[in-house]
């Protein structure tokens, strides 16, 4: 068994593997409301885009400014983004609701510290990215089926810390709440901390007894590409909103007045969200090829599912939240596998995109009304689907499977080193010593290189989550009044599932051996 084989699993792993599922926790719990926060601006405010709508890209931001240091520990990374975002917390009660609600808009120190609190999340997940490009290729395997699990399973497990633990009472508004340890986000944010100290802790012994890899190259290029996507990202949805409330184009007009506004909400905020999309993908695919370009597109895909369909679920049973739970873990330790050993057999993230996105109108108010089972069917397939798409699709962008081989030395895949056509496709592979074994570790090359692919997806989930919440959300009051809902949702996840299915295949094309034409040659003499 080599040291690529996950299943040999030492408890060093494990302590990665559950800190990320914890730190997945908090941030999809705290962090993919986030995006909610375009769609209600663009419903309730009438002026300038309040401070809610920067969050989103704030987020996306702070997930990729981990991958401008790889050499720095990522535990350490994560926990301070933790201690910020607990910090702030305990500054003032529900900070980033009072201070990026458009209901009611905050103070400056409230909007201050809500986008401190915002930035935490976002420090926090990409340290955790940047721990599993440090880990041993054992360790990546567990680290990433960990944080999958954390960002697919959120929801039931706010719900089983809901249940057992008491929530913070109610208090008139001019009483202060107090802040309790027994309080169900408070204790996973610091039952998070708590394990990414840990983790921590067994990392740095890791490296203080195998000793530390060669220095990483400075790549500020994915970083930098975040943050100007995101300035795109908000000057299109500037310009989006200021043509929306054009007097001309109000929705308190008359007539077709407001049927033309919806048209162009729901047609903008698709085209931002593919905007966004595809230049994160380009630069993608010119970092690691088509694996790295699925793992975009894969978070693309997955925004509008992961960030909204299950929280629209409404109350869970025991049974739902059970079924969820299991179904869910099965589902990314199964997509993990697949992604990490049948990777070149089918097309795993796709196809848990096509059951995600199958599964999403089952939210809808109408459908739940027509078909009760579907409060349990729908978030079950949802979790199923996102659990294939994530497990498989961070195994195939961080192993072995995803990336070619290296040639001997001074090659990259048995070409040149000076070959610019082979580098960016080896970059993410693992280095060889000269006796042909493995290291436990990657190039330097390719670890600054994996260290920014990784930090795209998320920030394109993110992006593409606020970018389409206008979209979901007026799908769910037009279901709730008109009964009328959008297909537009599953439709976008959908193409993404058909842009993975591309992905493959250019991948399976690239990559087919080719006939040497010395052997070529030999055979037609022997002939």
């Amino acid at each position: 068994m080599n040291d690529d084989t996950p299943p040999r699993a030492a408890w060093p792993d494990l302590v990665g593997m559950v800190a990320a599922a914890a730190v997945g926790l908090v941030v999809a719990a705290r962090g993919f409301p986030v995006a909610l926060f375009a769609a209600f601006t663009d419903l309730l405010v009438r002026g300038p885009m309040g401070p809610g709508v920067y969050a989103a890209a704030v987020l996306a931001v702070e997930i990729a400014v981990p991958a401008l240091l790889p050499r720095l520990p990522g535990w350490p990374v994560v926990a301070s983004g933790l201690a910020v975002f607990l910090a702030v917390d305990l500054t003032a009660a529900d900070v980033m609701m009072k201070g990026l609600m458009p209901i009611e808009v905050g103070s400056t120190r409230e909007v201050a510290l809500a986008l401190a609190a915002v930035a935490g999340l976002g420090l926090a997940l990409g340290g955790v990215l940047l721990a599993l490009v440090q880990a041993s290729p054992a360790g990546t395997w567990w680290v990433g089926v960990g944080l999958s699990a954390g960002l697919v399973l959120h929801p039931v497990a706010s719900e089983l810390l809901d249940a057992v633990l008491p929530r913070r009472a109610a208090h008139p508004s001019s009483t202060p709440a107090p802040r309790g340890i027994v309080d169900g986000v408070d204790v996973q944010v610091w039952l998070a901390l708590g394990l990414v100290l840990v983790a921590a802790v067994v990392a740095y012994v890791r490296r203080s007894r195998h000793g530390v890899a060669g220095s990483v190259r400075f790549r500020p290029g994915a970083p930098v590409v975040v943050v100007a996507v995101a300035a795109l990202f908000l000057l299109g949805l500037a310009l989006r909103m200021r043509t929306i409330r054009e007097p001309g184009l109000s929705p308190a007009g008359a007539g077709g007045g407001r049927s033309a506004v919806e048209s162009f909400a729901e047609v903008s905020a698709v085209v931002l969200a593919v905007v966004v999309a595809l230049l994160l993908t380009a630069y993608a695919y010119r970092l690691g090829r088509a694996p790295a370009a699925r793992w975009v597109v894969l978070g693309a895909a997955a925004a509008p599912v992961a960030a909204f369909q299950v929280s629209f679920a409404g109350a869970s049973s025991g049974t739902r939240t059970s079924l969820v739970l299991l179904f869910g873990i099965l589902a990314v330790a199964g997509g993990a596998l697949a992604g990490r050993h049948a990777a070149r057999m089918l097309p795993w993230d796709a196809i848990g995109m096509v059951v995600a996105a199958a599964a999403s109108p089952l939210a809808w108010p109408a459908v739940r009304a027509e078909l009760p089972s579907a409060d349990t069917v729908g978030p079950v397939l949802v979790a199923v689907g996102l659990g294939l798409a994530f497990g498989s699709g961070i195994a195939l962008v961080t192993g072995p499977a995803g990336t070619p081989p290296t040639g001997p030395a001074g090659t990259v895949s048995g070409r040149a080193e000076g070959d610019s056509a082979a580098a960016p496709a080896a970059a993410d592979a693992p280095a060889v010593a000269s006796a042909g074994e493995p290291t436990g570790g990657r190039t330097s090359q390719g670890s600054g290189n994996l260290a920014g692919v990784l930090v795209l997806g998320p920030a394109a989930l993110m992006l593409c989550a606020s970018a389409l919440a206008p979209v979901v959300l007026s799908s769910q009051v037009r279901g709730l009044i008109e009964e009328d809902s959008s297909f537009t949702v599953p439709l976008f996840s959908t193409v993404g599932a058909v842009l993975l299915v591309l992905l493959f295949g250019l991948a399976r094309a690239v990559d087919r051996p080719r006939p040497d034409p010395r052997a070529e040659a030999t055979t037609a003499q022997l002939v």
